[in-house]
């Protein structure tokens, strides 16, 4: 647990971080969410019972169920709890479990929508957060500055520093989720050879089969058929360390060109909005010394930020449990911290 020196002089929300993990605690009874449409777009809406003290847009990771994903859903409540309106859009490229070169564009544009429609956004100030490889979205909107003032503060969720170091983890090392490596996988072949159906499906049928059994660390072997000529030769290939390493090369050339919107790369702005960093010990997608990383250049340009390594979320998510209280007393510090930025007044 870190916190920024330069934030020290924000009052922490305690009040409200005790709501939000007494919510999350008990999600079952949390209200389900009002459903609308704006620009094309389904949202979810979470209203607090009380005026809200900031407005949250809260960008979904890769998960097959989107906005309804039982992990949204329960933080997305937890932060309505603690006095926040959240809006969780769904954005059909992330939700179909795929990196696209369009992607950081488009949650761009529609996030600036958001903010600039008063009957979705009804506060002056404004928070970002962000899951998974999604962080990247929310950081890079932060940077380029373009919703002002109003934001107050980022949180992002078992999110990254750089890219490069994320996707050799997840394409070489042993111990990684196989789930990382399947959507790089499925991503990288629909971009450079569209008409390869046969393995696109088989791919595909893999990713979504590892998506529904997120709470189990699923063997690539269990992922296919290995009775399949198809689906065979994709496992060899994945478990061939040459064939990975090459692969890995090719993804490098990848994200410098039509993936570079996952890049995270340069300074950040001197007034950068404080980012609230929280993570897994134990993510095995994107692993924790990322968020450490991220940390460090933060502190290096002395921006504002807190860091929680907690040993009680697994990759960018939910499972808590309540018999750790250091490790709950931490969580309640870094959401105590966010939260005392977002509903701050300038």
């Amino acid at each position: 647990m870190r916190v920024s020196p330069h934030s020290e002089a924000v009052a922490f929300d305690w009040a409200a971080a005790v709501r939000l993990l007494s919510a999350f605690n008990r999600h079952q009874n949390n209200p389900p969410p009002k459903t609308v449409f704006h620009a094309g777009y389904p949202l979810d809406i979470y209203d607090p019972k009380k005026p809200p003290k900031a407005s949250v847009i809260f960008i979904p990771g890769l998960a097959i169920h989107g906005r309804e994903d039982r992990r949204m859903r329960q933080l997305a409540s937890a932060l309505c709890a603690a006095g926040l309106r959240v809006v969780v859009p769904d954005i059909p490229s992330i939700r179909s479990l795929r990196v696209t070169s369009g992607q950081s564009h488009e949650v761009r544009g529609l996030v600036e929508i958001l903010v600039n429609e008063p009957s979705l956004v009804v506060t002056e100030n404004v928070a970002l957060m962000s899951v998974s490889f999604s962080s990247v979205f929310a950081l890079d909107i932060a940077r380029q500055g373009t919703l002002g003032t109003r934001l107050k503060g980022v949180g992002i969720i078992g999110g990254y520093s750089d890219i490069e170091s994320v996707a050799s983890f997840l394409i070489k090392a042993k111990r990684a989720d196989p789930y990382g490596k399947l959507i790089i996988s499925r991503s990288y072949l629909l971009e450079t050879e569209p008409g390869n159906y046969a393995e696109g499906d088989a791919l595909k049928r893999a990713v979504e089969l590892s998506a529904l059994n997120a709470k189990v660390l699923n063997s690539l072997c269990d992922l296919f058929d290995l009775t399949d000529s198809i689906q065979a030769g994709i496992y060899e290939r994945l478990t061939d360390a040459d064939y990975c390493d090459d692969f890995y090369l090719k993804i490098l050339d990848h994200l410098d060109d039509q993936w570079s919107g996952y890049r995270l790369e340069g300074d950040f702005p001197h007034d950068m909005s404080p980012v609230f960093i929280l993570h897994g010990r134990h993510d095995r997608i994107i692993p924790s010394g990322e968020a450490k990383r991220l940390a460090q250049r933060f502190s290096r340009q002395k921006l504002p930020h807190f860091l929680c390594v907690s040993e009680l979320l697994n990759h960018g998510n939910s499972d808590i449990s309540m018999r750790k209280f250091f490790e709950v007393y931490r969580l309640l510090r870094g959401f105590a911290w966010f939260l005392g930025q977002i509903s701050r007044a300038d």
